[in-house]
């Protein structure tokens, strides 16, 4: 995932999360602000290529390592703080840290209350990790609370893909695009619909519109160029090659 999308989960993550009082054990006097500072350092990192993929074995709180080991020292100070959890498990996540960050979802989406930006990332997780009926059943009682939240329905959609089931897929895309879903991302997963059914034209005429709507998200051209035998993909190919 690049970092234009990782920002996008973050941002979506932290969008709206509660902060409870806790007493401070540590040196944090507001952990909502040391969270956004964290990561800041983090996105920073990333867009140097940096990954936090080591033992957390340096101390220092400006790299990569030390800022998931500090997500940690807050997390275990304010375990009930939304905010704190979102920050550690999104980090965690793509960290590869896959474990920690669902141990964290599941605390957090334990209650069963609306939440729908641990939801969406729990569900994927679960559909990574081939448990489509957990992703299905989370992301239906989310929607039923959440109705309007447009990255339930993108979800819902990939867990009716991996059961393919297309036509709910492209029902589900349908609904999250009208309710405010970026259409790059909509018009990607509708070609990966497609391109399920066979159907290479429609499929690379929606990883164009994809491509077209966001030139650096590119996963589109890569499937343009495995439809290529097909003539309207190579066309399209040969196109988008030549406009690139």
């Amino acid at each position: 995932m690049n970092i234009q999308s990782v920002l996008l989960v973050l941002c979506l993550a932290l969008t709206g999360c509660a902060s409870q009082p806790q007493s401070y054990v540590t040196d944090v006097a507001d952990p909502g602000q040391e969270v956004d500072r964290l990561l800041s350092v983090y996105l920073e990192n990333m867009s140097k290529g940096l990954t936090c993929t080591g033992d957390l074995g340096n101390v220092s709180y400006q790299d990569c390592d030390g800022v998931l080991r500090r997500l940690s020292q807050i997390y275990t100070a304010y375990p009930d703080n939304e905010r704190v959890n979102m920050a550690i498990a999104v980090v965690s996540y793509h960290s590869g840290r896959t474990e920690q960050a669902r141990f964290v979802l599941d605390q957090v989406l334990a209650g069963d209350l609306p939440r729908p930006e641990a939801a969406v990332l729990r569900a994927r997780i679960a559909l990574e990790e081939g448990n489509v009926n957990r992703a299905r059943t989370l992301l239906q009682l989310q929607t039923r609370q959440n109705p309007m939240h447009p990255e339930l329905h993108e979800m819902l959609a990939a867990t009716h893909y991996a059961n393919r089931k297309f036509p709910e897929s492209l029902q589900a895309l349908a609904l999250a695009e009208r309710l405010g879903a970026p259409q790059w991302r909509t018009a990607y997963h509708r070609g990966l619909v497609f391109e399920a059914r066979k159907n290479a034209p429609a499929a690379c005429e929606q990883y164009v519109t994809s491509l077209s709507l966001n030139p650096d998200f590119r996963a589109p051209q890569g499937r343009l160029i495995a439809l290529a035998s097909h003539p309207v993909c190579f066309d399209l190919a040969t196109f988008v090659k030549g406009a690139s």
